[in-house]
């Protein structure tokens, strides 16, 4: 009943929406010859619409890079940050360059390798966010962001890099820096990468680490979706490869199975004694004869007899050495948007440390 009485209010909501249609030509016309008309005083030329500024609004989540196509364990983001202060502190007192010019140089200015990787904060760079600069003593309001998208190369990474990069183009807000590795070297950069955002005193991490697991070595298939119901992962005893979902349990192929063990051990080894996998924790020794019974040894063709050796093994072929290529995206656009906030103020004195 209280929708049928809401009913008359929308069509009088459109009536009066319709009194609002621009008048019609002859009235616009009789409007005109009767109003009195207004001088125009012109002052120092014809009157300029003012030049538009450019677009320092600071990204939200309608202005970030659209990663949706890439596999989701192909790439990590994270935020450095830059002291301004340092920067233009050494810029200007020790290179010598003044202010403006300093400015100028740090927004053209485009991060090496070392300086990108995760966890190095050699000056003017620091951890984000961070109260104050541990070099200089600058507060917060010297520093910038720099938002970066570490995207590992690939079959199943070209085609939507090659779109992205041609998204961003020539564009001064963006930096595109490559880095020549290999298989081996991105198997460690996404081991280290993954088990930074595992809890592992959660007995939950274990589904967290397999789904990300499976979520490289499967990147087609939807597993934030696959994981969302799951509870329990099983072996299965009638799959030869593979993986299968019933009701809360993934059951995987044996050989898939013992790999995610692998891999459980190689991220949890260094917290405690042993590794911690979905069969309990395990030494190295236990590690070897798990594989090694379970046929998965045989299934890689590992014929190694000692358990340092046949784990050296499996990383290699897991990683391998074969060419593999980073491209680090850096987003520069809060960074240009903090210097013209800056720009003018006096950069603060460096105070030391101790």
């Amino acid at each position: 009943m209280a929708l049928k009485k809401k009913a008359p209010a929308k069509k009088v909501a459109a009536k009066k929406v319709a009194l609002k249609k621009p008048a019609s030509k002859k009235n616009v016309a009789a409007k005109k010859t009767s109003a009195p008309k207004k001088k125009t005083v012109v002052k120092n030329g014809p009157a300029r619409k003012p030049a538009a500024g450019p677009d320092t609004r600071r990204p939200g989540k309608k202005d970030a890079l659209d990663l949706s196509a890439f596999p989701r364990e192909s790439i990590v983001e994270y935020t450095k940050g830059l002291c301004l202060a340092c920067a233009l502190d050494v810029l200007t007192r020790h290179v010598g360059l003044s202010a403006e010019r300093a400015s100028a140089e740090i927004r053209k200015h485009t991060p090496t390798i070392e300086e990108l990787a995760q966890g190095v904060t050699v000056r003017p760079y620091l951890s984000w966010p961070s109260e104050s600069c541990p070099n200089c003593g600058a507060p917060a309001k010297w520093h910038a962001p720099l938002a970066v998208v570490s995207i590992e190369g690939g079959k199943t990474t070209e085609a939507a890099r090659r779109a992205l990069v041609k998204k961003i183009g020539n564009s001064a807000n963006f930096a595109v820096i490559e880095e020549k590795s290999t298989e081996r070297d991105a198997l460690y950069h996404w081991l280290a990468n993954t088990g930074s955002t595992l809890d592992l005193d959660s007995p939950e991490w274990l589904l967290e680490a397999t789904r990300h697991w499976l979520g490289r070595r499967l990147p087609k298939e939807d597993w934030a979706t696959i994981f969302a119901p799951i509870r329990f992962v099983r072996r299965s005893r009638r799959l030869e490869e593979g993986f299968e979902v019933e009701g809360p349990r993934l059951f995987l192929s044996p050989a898939l199975f013992d790999e995610v063990l692998f891999v459980q051990y190689l991220l949890s080894r260094s917290h405690k004694a042993g590794g911690l996998t979905f069969e309990g924790r395990m030494t190295l020794m236990d590690l070897f004869q798990r594989l090694r019974g379970g046929g998965y040894l045989r299934h890689m063709n590992v014929a190694a007899g000692n358990p340092s050796d046949a784990l050296e093994q499996l990383v290699e072929l897991l990683g391998g050495e074969g060419r593999v290529k980073f491209y680090y995206v850096v987003d520069r656009r809060a960074l240009l948007e903090r210097l013209g906030e800056l720009k003018g103020a006096r950069v603060p004195k460096p105070v030391m440390n101790g």
